[in-house]
């Protein structure tokens, strides 16, 4: 921000209780380990997992959730790469199991997003607001397929996980893909979801049949279905919100861009949409 600039900023002020990255950093994400060992140790062979996401740019590569192997290749996680979202398994490195990703979807900057990932035992599918992307439908592209049915039962080294990085997809315990922006109700279930309880899950209905996990960011990062004792903890510079909102987005990654020095922030809002000026740099 150069000396006489102005910065106006307008988006809707509608958010999500939420986890917010401040920008991709190096090592920020939310462990969730318990959750990760215990899928092994439930040999599972489908489950859905869904999370709401806002991502303030379409150019990254993002990670929602990552499950992996701190001491070899085995990892499965879902991500937004520029704009389309990414489903990814390993087992025994380097063999990719299966990579896909949808071909008809860029999802808009500072917008929020329900985003489904299912495997049935047959093979991965992903859904964007209730909407199926499938390699049936030809709606994902297969980079590579070489085991579609791999889930938790075949990734037996999973020993970590990360809500908002991809976790030991080198297996070296290292976190990549750091997210950028904000992730919203985290949930895993151990059974594939039909497309109606997705679109349930996306309309805000709740299901609480054969759910394991749910992380609601509530004030904390513990998971809300307690008998499990899946609890996340914060790593790297993350902080909870009560309204992450497309001005939020729209306001932190203007700023993110330039100094926050100013020397005025004027905020006014007016039927649910909230307005910023910032003007000239101190």
């Amino acid at each position: 921000m150069a000396t006489t600039d102005i910065y106006n900023i307008s988006g809707g002020l509608k958010g999500r209780r939420a986890v917010a990255f401040i920008g991709g950093a190096v090592d920020d994400g939310v462990q969730i380990d318990e959750l990760a060992s215990d899928r092994v140790t439930a040999n599972d062979t489908k489950g859905t997992i869904t999370a709401w996401i806002n991502v303030p740019d379409t150019t990254g590569t993002y990670c929602i959730i990552g499950f992996g192997d701190a001491n070899a290749v085995d990892y499965i996680y879902l991500a937004v790469v520029a704009g389309k979202i990414q489903a990814k398994c390993a087992r025994a490195g380097p063999n990719v199991a299966w990579d896909v990703i949808t071909t008809n979807i860029v999802l808009k900057p500072h917008l929020w997003y329900h985003i489904a990932l299912v495997q049935d035992a047959v093979k991965p599918k992903i859904y964007v607001d209730g909407v199926e992307y499938s390699l049936a439908k030809g709606t994902l592209t297969e980079t590579d397929v070489t085991e579609p049915t791999f889930w938790f039962d075949t990734c037996s080294g999973i020993d970590g996980a990360h809500i908002g990085a991809a976790d030991s997809i080198a297996g070296d315990a290292a976190l990549t893909l750091e997210f950028k922006g904000a992730i919203s109700d985290v949930k895993y279930w151990n059974v594939d979801l039909t497309d109606a309880q997705v679109y349930d899950d996306y309309q805000g209905i709740n299901n609480t049949t054969s759910l394991i996990s749910h992380y609601d960011f509530d004030g904390d990062y513990l998971d809300s279905v307690t008998a499990n004792n899946n609890d996340g903890t914060a790593v790297g510079d993350i902080i909870l919100t009560n309204n992450y909102s497309e001005f939020t987005s729209r306001f932190r990654n203007t700023l993110a861009a330039a100094p926050v020095v100013a020397d005025k922030v004027l905020f006014t809002s007016d039927n649910g949409t909230g307005y910023a000026i910032v003007i000239k740099a101190a």
